[in-house]
């Protein structure tokens, strides 16, 4: 499973091979598109007595994965993103989160190459929980919507990385007294995506 979300990952990025070699936009009235992959880390909220994204409590550990995204900029400041995400290690008693989501993205802040865009998107969760199939885990799909913010920065014209925080809510997850409220993973991901159709260096 490891190999194959990497080699999805990678297959993904292929375009930029392909930009490479693209003329230089001629307006900056086009739209922009970026595809890139990511790697995170995440509190899973499951049976962690801590919400931090750094630490999930009592030695657990946090839950790591790989995902590929797609951000647009369509005019100016606005922008959307679609996202997959698939927490695959480290899970308690096998463990594994999986999110496919879309929404806007708006950019408030500017700093010559640096861009902080925060987020909301929406989709599908999909989870097996620790000790599945035992009494009181389930393994499914339900609604997400995940609030975040990411903060962008331009290596290049076509190369960009970003640094990534995201709360993900899970309102319809009950499995216990334990958790009958929902469940809120959230954490940090890192990525580095390649721009298909840019605008002009800066703008």
């Amino acid at each position: 499973m490891k190999n194959t979300i990497l080699l999805f990952c990678l297959i993904c990025m292929a375009p930029c091979l392909v930009a490479a070699q693209a003329t230089e936009s001629a307006t900056h009235n086009v739209p922009s598109l970026a595809v890139g992959a990511e790697f995170s880390i995440f509190n899973p909220d499951y049976y962690c007595p801590s919400s931090s994204p750094f630490n999930c409590g009592n030695g657990l550990p946090l839950m790591e994965g790989l995902g590929v995204y797609v951000d647009n900029r369509w005019l100016g400041n606005l922008g959307s993103e679609e996202e997959a995400r698939w927490l695959r290690w480290n899970g308690l008693g096998g463990q594994q989160e999986a999110t496919y989501l879309i929404g806007p993205r708006f950019r408030v802040y500017r700093w010559h190459k640096l861009g902080v865009w925060p987020k909301f998107l929406v989709g599908i969760g999909n989870i097996t929980t620790a000790g599945y199939p035992g009494p009181n885990t389930f393994k499914g799909n339900l609604f997400v919507y995940v609030p975040g913010a990411s903060l962008d920065y331009r290596l290049s014209r076509r190369l960009s990385i970003r640094g990534d925080y995201e709360l993900v809510k899970w309102p319809g997850f009950s499995v216990s007294a334990a958790h009958d409220n929902g469940l809120s993973p959230n954490g940090f991901s890192f990525g580095v995506a390649c721009a298909i159709f840019d605008r002009r260096e800066g703008d």
